[in-house]
């Protein structure tokens, strides 16, 4: 799997990962060249067993059992619908794994009213959501207010 990921933006990594160029392309960016920690997690994903993996892919993403009522959780079949608590749901705008689409989907799955469901759309990518230092400073701490105001 990552290198598939690696696979989808390969021009970043040609230029960006390389040893000598990527450092030198940012020499003036310190966040940039301090990026061990990202790179220990990034190129050391978790080994899952494959059996489990394969099922995982087959029945949320091939089969959408999740949305169709039909996936088993610890035994216990989930449902969306009941999700009544407040949702927040942040997409990334040029998110390639999870699209603005699919995210903002979810609001016809879930059981909280309409008025309880905040969406936002955001700059950056997948990892960016999650990891990328603009959205950790513009977006997650309107989400904190938000989530302490429920």
């Amino acid at each position: 799997m990552l290198q598939a990921w690696k696979n989808m933006h390969l021009e970043d990594h040609l230029i960006e990962d390389h040893d000598q160029i990527g450092p030198l392309m940012h020499i003036e960016n310190s966040a940039y060249l301090d990026k061990e920690t990202f790179e220990r997690w990034y190129e050391n994903p978790i080994d899952l067993p494959g059996r489990w993996y394969l099922q995982v892919v087959r029945e949320l993403f091939k089969e959408n059992r999740l949305v169709k009522e039909s996936f088993v959780g610890l035994g216990r079949r989930l449902n969306l619908k009941d999700i009544t608590c407040p949702v927040y749901l942040m997409a990334g705008e040029t998110d390639d794994i999870t699209t603005k689409e699919q995210v903002f989907a979810v609001e016809k799955y879930v059981g909280a009213p309409k008025n309880k469901i905040e969406k936002k759309l955001v700059p950056g990518s997948h990892l960016a959501l999650f990891m990328g230092a603009r959205t950790l400073h513009e977006a997650w701490p309107p989400i904190a207010r938000w989530i302490a105001g429920q």
